[in-house]
């Protein structure tokens, strides 16, 4: 699917060019530039940079998530250079080969729904230890010499643990790799 959205972002100053049947992009305006016409100083000031064959380059909305951008093309209609948007196929493979070269007929995904499991519950485990790491000691303290938890301790550490848990199911569950992509592990949502 190739998105042609009405809203468009703009970069700032950018400007793209056709020249000899290929697009030249400008992060700005040259500060001169020369044509048939002869060599115009403080460009970078012209009141129209179109007359001259320079259009902004922005970007089309798109999903970050599951799309992407492709080749920058002009669109006639607005009158700018945008890039085509693409839907980004999670359920392609590519062909194993063997320490030849040769093919060995065995496909794996290019998108490891597994491994990406693997990756987020990992950054549960880390983020849930990153949490509780500064109140280990109150269970150390319990464990050598038998003094208590304070009981608010010990209910934010079992919240931590209980969340990091349910995380871990959800993650699992997940069937899809843009499902996992758009996960998101947040023990403790900050107020706004």
């Amino acid at each position: 699917m190739v998105t042609t959205g009405c809203q468009f972002q703009k970069h700032n100053n950018m400007y793209a060019k056709l020249e000899n049947k290929n697009i030249i992009t400008y992060k700005r305006l040259p500060v001169q530039f020369e044509d048939e016409n002869g060599l115009h100083l403080n460009f970078r000031n012209v009141s129209d940079p179109t007359k001259f064959g320079f259009y902004n380059v922005v970007t089309p909305p798109y999903d970050s998530i599951s799309q992407r951008l492709g080749e920058l093309k002009f669109n006639k209609k607005k009158k700018v250079f945008t890039y085509s948007v693409s839907d980004i196929d999670y359920t392609t493979t590519y062909e194993v080969k063997d320490e030849e070269g040769e093919l060995t007929g065995e496909t794996l995904p290019n998108y490891d729904i597994d491994a990406k499991k693997l990756d987020l519950i990992k950054s549960v485990k880390e983020e849930a230890n990153r949490l509780l790491t500064p109140t280990d000691w109150y269970i150390l303290r319990k464990a050598e010499r038998d003094v208590d938890v304070p009981s608010d301790v010990a209910t934010e550490r079992s919240s931590i643990i209980t969340k990091a848990a349910g995380f871990e199911t959800e993650i699992n569950a997940l069937t899809t790799y843009e499902s996992l992509l758009r996960y998101s592990i947040v023990f403790f949502p900050r107020e706004l």
